[in-house]
């Protein structure tokens, strides 16, 4: 193979063997170009991109979370007396929810609905959360056939 390319190559006149060369230099400048530095360039620049959509949505949460704790605090003062069950059970009443299953576990309570009003039970859970003091720990909800109307599989609640 390198006896052919040479015999190949000396069979070239001089200006043919400069055209080629530097034909080859351009074909090698070409293949780096897009085979190695445009990809990596390409990759680091996405990542930068990446690094800074991270530390936003990082920012976001942690004003998020900062809010959420000064919510709580607030919320603490306004905890209602009584136990779980009853609070849970009033507030279900108020809405119109019923409730299949109701399991204390001290501080912690789970509760599963009947098929019920998603907008009901979002108006819910927020009087739990805002006027109740409670905290939303899980939320495992399905949909049904009719439209608006959920099946809540689990609530667990806590104060």
């Amino acid at each position: 193979m390198k006896q052919q390319f040479l015999n190949w190559w000396n069979g070239l006149a001089f200006r043919e063997q400069q055209l080629v060369a530097v034909a080859g230099v351009v074909v090698a400048i070409t293949i780096f170009y897009l085979g190695i530095w445009s990809p990596i360039s390409s990759a680091q620049q996405n990542a930068q991109a990446d690094l800074e959509y991270a530390k936003q949505s990082l920012m976001r949460v942690k004003q998020d979370a900062n809010r959420l704790m000064g919510y709580k605090q607030t919320n603490r003062g306004q905890s209602s007396r009584g136990s779980l069950s009853n609070i849970v059970n009033q507030q279900a009443d108020r809405f119109g929810l019923t409730i299949t299953r109701m399991q204390p576990q001290g501080d912690k309570i789970q509760l599963w609905l009947e098929d019920a009003p998603f907008n009901d039970v979002l108006r819910y859970l927020d009087t739990l959360v805002a006027k109740q003091g409670l905290t939303v720990d899980s939320f495992d909800v399905a949909n049904t056939d009719t439209l608006g109307v959920v099946r809540i599989r689990r609530i667990q609640l806590s104060r």
